[in-house]
């Protein structure tokens, strides 16, 4: 049998094999090796939301196979979404720690769009420490780019300057709360808590917590 063919074990493997290697394996998110290769057969037969999952946590390879699997499905729509199929590579990547792969996956995605899209008038940005592509009429694709530019420089200053400067284009997003976890973990930016004390008290209270107005540690994601 085909295993690349046969769904049977496509699927069996997706659901069994990530969470034995987690449980009995150095990985707590699973073997990144077995992540890559379902990832990639996810890839293969279209299944982009699957694929993506486990191309996040995969190898190496897995930010070619990610950053391609994105292309083709925006190769479907129009040029203005570009940013948007990035981000799907980029944003989780950062959330992971995984800066090398947000930075690989980026810069296949914008050399693909270059040379698919010559009339875009991209303009280099290139210096000993990056090289950056600006995109006139892709705002939130910049944003991308100097967003990897500020996690390297680890610029607080530079992080809040940026979501300033293209807060418009951000509007146009659902990348808030990305963007706020990508500001606690990388700029030391605390994540302001949305809690009510009076609820925070209430609960406290009845679960018999020692600090009625603590605020309430944020779910981890």
């Amino acid at each position: 049998t085909d295993i690349t063919k046969d769904n049977t074990i496509e699927h069996r493997t997706d659901r069994h094999a990530p969470r034995w290697s987690s449980k009995y394996g150095e990985y707590p998110a699973g073997d990144p090796e077995l992540h890559h290769v379902i990832g990639s057969l996810f890839a293969e037969e279209g299944e982009v939301y699957d694929a993506e999952r486990h191309l996040t946590l995969g190898t190496s390879d897995s930010a070619q196979v990610f950053s391609d699997l994105e292309y083709e499905w925006y190769s479907s729509d129009e040029p203005s979404t570009a940013p948007y199929y990035a981000a799907r590579t980029v944003i989780p990547y950062l959330l992971i720690g995984n800066t090398r792969a947000a930075n690989k996956a980026l810069l296949l995605f914008t050399s693909k769009l270059s040379s698919s899209h010559p009339g875009l008038g991209v303009q280099s940005i290139s210096s000993s420490a990056s090289d950056i592509r600006i995109y006139p009429s892709l705002p939130l694709l910049n944003f991308l780019g100097l967003l990897l530019l500020a996690v390297q420089r680890g610029s607080a200053d530079f992080f809040k300057q940026l979501k300033s400067h293209y807060a418009a284009n951000l509007q146009e997003t659902q990348w808030e709360e990305a963007l706020a976890q990508i500001g606690e973990m990388y700029f030391g930016i605390k994540i302001p808590s949305q809690s009510n004390p009076m609820f925070d008290m209430m609960s406290s209270m009845l679960m018999g917590g020692n600090n009625p107005f603590a605020a309430k540690k944020r779910e981890q994601k």
